[in-house]
């Protein structure tokens, strides 16, 4: 979990909810992708992340993992919306 305190920008929807889902490796296997993958979801756009953005593929799933464990999680905190 080193990444998550390396970032810079805390408020991104990515660095927030990985934060809650235990980490990158946590959230890598519970969206079946790479940590490296999780991690650019961190990362600035002009560094080859997303932004801060999460794929919009992977919201169900962080949504139904969240629920199941009682997470709080909801789809705001998944987007830019605030």
């Amino acid at each position: 979990m080193p990444f998550l305190f390396r970032t810079k920008n805390k408020s991104n929807p990515a660095y927030r909810v990985i934060s809650k889902l235990g980490g990158v490796r946590p959230t890598s296997r519970i969206v079946d992708v790479s940590p490296s993958a999780v991690s650019r979801w961190m990362m600035p756009a002009a560094r080859g992340g997303t932004g801060g953005r999460i794929p919009q593929r992977h919201w169900q799933t962080i949504i139904n993992h969240a629920n199941k464990n009682k997470l709080h999680i909801k789809l705001t905190d998944l987007s830019d919306a605030r």
